[in-house]
């Protein structure tokens, strides 16, 4: 029973004898996302299908909480199967819908598997931590043998790179916990250096600005003993030494300089003769909208945004450079142009009902495990907030993928340690 409901559920850790197991697929999931995306995505399918047949087979009940988790889900890929329906299902559409937005829909399984295989006493966040060092070293090998300019681990870098910080912003969740374990701060700096690592050596500008914001929230959070005008200035000096040596790696001096030279026409109100990074995002944004108006409620449909930048080019010849692109570099832009408002207000809806699930438990009257779970969950969807300005982190498969998985055994792991701790608590007072 949850603390303060009436609520009967399934007890957390029925099935916990399942936990290493769980884990250790978890691991190679997280591990292999990047090495070999295939079996890592058959791996992920195959528990998430795991998990519904448990459904079926034991029909866990879980607190009602979770509709604010799985609903909005259910929800977006709705509309976006509307908005490819309203496409007379095309190719390109369909094939979006089944091979990435599916990936965000099954994930929701997952949650009751977590949820009744969870042990506190095994809950290392062991994958996670071994996430962030294989995309580390993945990140070394790229440099320091491949000679390559950015790490992406033979895929695309911005993915790539923000794929680490998610896993790194994870891991940071995980002081309170590892502390108490033998080897547990080793542990638990080896998976923050590593994802650091990885972060940067990918040039992903976005996912720095997003790291930045990530620290902030983690120190203030870890440091509520002290005032909050202390927090923030401890915050910020750590966030200035970690920028300060990030700066010393020649990628990463480089891709600031490169940020600094395109953000400076916009600052002193020059006139743009080239497209660089900046003016196309810009551009960019402006097509975007100028196409989602013209379908405003169903939008063109997920296949057709690439199609319909190069119509919007050919009637724009000073735009030319525009036809080439394939997304419009914003998440909110890009659901709008494709899935019209109601795709919108299906992914804010979403946003919004995630973050308020994982807020809600980041109180201190809630144990150290559910509220060290509740901000790694926080952190995961404000990674993803910051991130959709610049990018569209919605839309790529490896993107929906560690999404679904790393909010699904966050959010069953935190409802796992939200019963048991209220257990204790009854058994205390009894």
């Amino acid at each position: 029973m949850i603390p303060g409901t009436t609520e009967q559920i399934t007890p957390a850790g029925t099935i916990s004898r399942f936990e290493p197991l769980l884990n250790g697929i978890s691991v190679f999931i997280l591990a292999t996302i990047f090495l070999y995306w295939d079996a890592s995505r058959a791996a992920y399918v195959l528990l998430s299908l795991a998990a519904l047949v448990y459904i079926v087979k034991y029909r866990p009940r879980l607190p009602r909480d979770h509709r604010f988790y799985s609903w909005p889900i259910i929800v977006y890929f709705a509309a976006t199967f509307i908005s490819v329906a309203y496409d007379d299902f095309s190719d390109s559409g369909m094939t979006r819908l089944t091979s990435r937005f599916l990936l965000l829909l099954i994930g929701i399984p997952l949650v009751s598997l977590f949820y009744a295989c969870f042990d506190s006493r095994r809950n290392l966040w062991t994958k996670f931590i071994l996430g962030s060092v294989t995309m580390g070293a993945i990140s070394l090998v790229d440099i320091l043998y491949r000679h390559a300019d950015r790490a992406g681990g033979g895929h695309n870098e911005v993915v790539f790179g923000f794929v680490a910080l998610v896993m790194t912003c994870i891991v940071m969740a995980s002081y309170h916990r590892l502390k108490k374990v033998r080897f547990g701060k080793f542990y638990y700096f080896s998976g923050l250096l590593m994802g650091f690592c990885a972060m940067f050596l990918s040039g992903t500008r976005g996912a720095w600005i997003v790291a930045i914001a990530v620290v902030m929230i983690s120190i203030i959070f870890y440091l509520d003993r002290y005032s909050l005008s202390k927090r923030i200035i401890i915050a910020t000096a750590l966030i200035l030494g970690i920028s300060a040596g990030g700066l010393s790696i020649p990628l990463v001096q480089e891709r600031v300089d490169n940020m600094v030279e395109v953000f400076t026409p916009y600052v002193m109100g020059e006139e743009q003769t080239e497209f660089n990074s900046l003016r196309y995002r810009v551009e960019l944004w402006k097509a975007g909208w100028q196409i989602g108006m013209k379908d405003r409620i169903f939008g063109v449909g997920p296949g057709n945004i690439k199609k319909s930048l190069r119509a919007f080019a050919a009637e724009n010849p000073e735009l030319a450079p525009l036809g080439t692109m394939n997304h419009l570099h914003n998440q909110f832009m890009q659901t709008f142009a494709t899935s019209g408002f109601v795709g919108l207000v299906s992914l804010i809806g979403l946003i919004t009902c995630h973050l308020w699930i994982f807020t809600k438990y980041l109180g201190k009257t809630y144990s150290v495990e559910v509220r060290s779970l509740a901000l790694a969950g926080f952190l995961l969807v404000v990674a993803y907030v910051i991130f959709s300005i610049p990018e569209v982190p919605f839309r790529g498969k490896q993107f929906l993928m560690i999404y679904a998985f790393s909010s699904a055994s966050i959010w069953g792991c935190l409802l796992a340690a939200l019963q048991q701790s209220g257990a204790t608590d009854e058994n205390r007072q009894s």
